[in-house]
């Protein structure tokens, strides 16, 4: 690594007399029928990341598909339709999981049914635990006509598209974005994570910029990798700011490691999540 890409901060080591339960537990929101891998990728990053104890929340007619992912993430299901999406009937389990988790992602492969709105609706009231918003909850809060205010700590991690819908900004200008992200940040006091080359990271206050990273990590899935990392740090119990600077640095790391062996072209976010235990380890203190 040189200097232009050093972590933001280091982990601790583990503790020798350390339980699962010292390392969080992060529940992930999402999925629907024909999009199960991205609420399955978003898990499997926790769990190369350190989380203790991942649980995914999905639609009921997919859960078989999604505990298929990996044996190691436990799976919830919840009321769903016919078409295999959430029911609105699926708050009460949400709520349910919500009183159990120490992080909450919400949104990779919801869509924006009623069910997913009236989710997204619930997980920006529930105040004392850290969320990550991305994917189609952001769609569902960019048209919400501010109905939607997120209460207490929060991430949101768009990518430009989305980001175009939150605030009107086009994706083509970067520059300008970058400024309304700040905005955003400081007007919802949350943090906002900009995804794209040089992925920024900002508190509305402070504006930090990612140095790693390259063009085989833009493939749909790798933002939900991305999103179950920086869940993954929330729930071991760093901050918002913090947890998604040291999750956009890691995600990009285990993105560079990748593309060293096997190539840009021909890597996919599975790839990705294979390298996270080795960007991982560059970044615990010894």
């Amino acid at each position: 690594m040189n200097a232009l890409s050093c972590p933001p901060f280091l982990l601790p080591s583990r503790l020798r007399d350390s339980h699962k339960g010292n390392y969080g537990r992060a529940l992930f929101v999402g999925g629907s029928r024909g999009m199960a891998g991205s609420i399955s990728l978003s898990a499997m990053a926790a769990m190369r990341t350190g989380a203790g104890l991942v649980t995914a929340l999905v639609p009921d007619r997919c859960l078989e598909t999604v505990a298929g992912f990996d044996p190691c993430m436990m799976t919830v299901a919840a009321a769903d339709t016919a078409f295999g999406h959430f029911d609105t009937s699926a708050m009460s389990t949400f709520e349910s999981q919500a009183q159990l988790a120490n992080a909450i992602a919400i949104g990779p492969g919801m869509g924006t049914g009623a069910g997913s709105i009236a989710l997204v609706s619930l997980a920006c009231c529930m105040s004392q635990v850290p969320r990550v918003f991305d994917a189609d909850a952001l769609n569902i809060v960019a048209v919400s006509n501010d109905d939607y205010q997120i209460a207490g700590p929060a991430v949101l991690t768009p990518h430009p598209g989305e980001m175009q819908r939150l605030t009107g900004v086009l994706a083509t200008d970067r520059d300008r974005q970058t400024k309304a992200a700040i905005e955003l940040a400081a007007e919802l006091d949350v943090v906002v994570l900009l995804k794209g080359t040089n992925t920024i990271v900002t508190d509305g206050k402070e504006c930090w910029v990612n140095t790693t990273g390259n063009p085989g990590m833009a493939k749909g899935g790798s933002g939900d990798c991305l999103t179950g990392i920086i869940t993954s740090f929330l729930a071991q119990g760093f901050s918002p700011f913090p947890a998604a600077k040291l999750g956009a640095y890691v995600h990009g790391r285990a993105g560079d490691l990748a593309a060293k062996e096997i190539g840009e072209a021909g890597m996919t976010p599975n790839d990705l999540i294979r390298f996270l235990p080795s960007a991982i380890r560059e970044v615990i203190q010894q």
